[in-house]
């Protein structure tokens, strides 16, 4: 079990971490855009574009690693009163919520998704960039949410039971 939480962690933290690094080429679009529309009165038809769609996978690609960090939003005003044992049980029980809302949101991205790249959607606009691999990208990445989801419940699972967190090795 540790081996495949680990597993699961390292393509969450990897995958997080090699995206994150796509921030910095949108930040060189937004220079370039920003020159060439008030410097140079050139403004680019793909770049807003560009923008969008790379911070979209950055957001759907990088989410499993927020929640592997235990980043996402929760109401604080009662966790912070909670022993970790608590957020564990707490955390374990709403599970099956997160995976009932992941599972079928996954099965609505997936078809979404094979229907795009049938038709190899572009957006409607003059550049008319594929929409396609950004709409496979969020499949994945709710795959890769439900995979971090179970190994976060798995952790939580034994931290609730046994009182004491999982170690990677005992």
């Amino acid at each position: 079990m540790r081996g495949i939480i680990r597993i699961i962690d390292g393509i969450s933290v990897w995958t997080g971490k090699v995206l994150s690094l796509l921030f910095l080429f949108v930040v060189f679009v937004i220079i370039y855009e920003v020159i060439m529309r008030y410097c140079l009165s050139r403004p680019t038809l793909w770049a807003y574009e560009t923008m969008t769609m790379s911070c979209a996978f950055t957001y759907v690609l990088g989410a499993a690693w927020v929640l592997k960090e235990r980043k996402h939003v929760h109401v604080e005003v009662i966790w912070e009163r909670l022993s970790p044992r608590k957020r564990a049980i707490l955390d374990s029980l709403t599970f099956l919520f997160f995976l009932l809302y992941m599972g079928m949101l996954l099965w609505a991205a997936s078809r979404y998704a094979w229907e795009s790249f049938l038709l190899r959607e572009t957006l409607a606009s003059t550049w008319a960039p594929a929409v396609y691999p950004l709409k496979i990208a969020l499949a994945v990445g709710v795959a890769m949410l439900i995979l971090q989801g179970t190994a976060n419940f798995l952790r939580d699972l034994y931290l609730a039971i046994q009182g004491r967190k999982l170690e990677e090795r005992e």
